[in-house]
């Protein structure tokens, strides 16, 4: 099952128009999307041919988020938020036992990041994939940027909550009027597998457009490449895509300055 991600910076008729394009194109099945600055009554009016749509207008403190749903899926709507981290969530219904509860999510750069605030994106047990806009650096998925507080505050909460983090560390958004590349956009997931993940260039918007294919059935928990850092207990030892080079040089980096782990607020 395909899924996208996409922080599209607004959603004008073009862009309307080459992002119903793509969802074919790359045989999408559900697309979660950040910053549509969508008002109120346009929210409510979008149309994308052959997808559902359900999503929170913007506001003086969010640009909004939606989602995209291919036609003929069932769809349960969830929570439309409006405070950090802005969001929007569905439930997926394939069948009676099989479902899929997908949420996108976005953090904006000057919002404080806690673990009071995090808790809101897990929702009830089950089946999650979380789209993120996270405004923050981690070396497990930016290794652009130095890691910072922000980043280190969202890692540890993946760890406390058994969620996994579906990252290859390639650049999702290119610096408008530069060369500068960083990695502010994530994929978490938790009892169901994430391969195939992707971030393409978009002429559309400085984010790029991603994308991921995501198992849906009965399955045991997906079991992922790389482990985390071993400084960390093994109990608590999170399920996390990256290259291993570059963990193992995070561990190394942080072993040699002597820093403790910073702790969550």
């Amino acid at each position: 099952m395909r899924g996208a991600q996409w922080n599209s910076g607004g959603l004008s008729q073009a862009k309307r128009i080459a992002l119903e394009r793509k969802l074919h194109d790359d045989m999408v099945l559900f697309c979660l999307l950040k910053e549509t600055h969508l008002a109120l009554a346009e929210c409510g009016a979008l149309k994308i041919g052959g997808y559902q749509h359900v999503g929170k207008a913007r506001t003086p403190h969010g640009g909004g988020a939606s989602i995209l749903v291919i036609d003929g899926v069932g769809v349960e709507v969830g929570v439309l938020e409006k405070e950090v981290p802005e969001r929007a969530t569905v439930t997926l219904r394939f069948s009676a036992n099989v479902s899929l509860t997908i949420t996108s999510a976005h953090l904006p750069r000057k919002a404080d990041t806690s673990s009071e605030s995090l808790v809101t994106l897990l929702g009830s047990s089950g089946p999650l994939v979380v789209g993120a806009d996270v405004n923050s650096h981690h070396v497990l998925w930016d290794v652009l940027r130095p890691s910072g507080d922000k980043g280190e505050c969202i890692v540890d909460w993946c760890v406390q909550n058994d969620l996994s983090i579906a990252k290859t560390g390639s650049a999702t958004r290119r610096q408008p009027g530069t060369t500068t590349l960083s990695s502010p956009d994530i994929t978490l997931f938790r009892d169901r597998e994430i391969s195939n993940w992707t971030s393409a260039l978009s002429t559309d918007s400085d984010h790029y457009w991603i994308t991921f294919d995501a198992f849906v059935g009965t399955c045991s928990k997906y079991k992922l490449v790389t482990q985390f850092p071993k400084i960390l207990p093994p109990r608590l030892v999170p399920r996390i895509h990256g290259a291993r080079a570059g963990l193992e040089g995070a561990v190394a980096s942080r072993k040699s300055r002597g820093q403790p782990r910073p702790r969550m607020p």
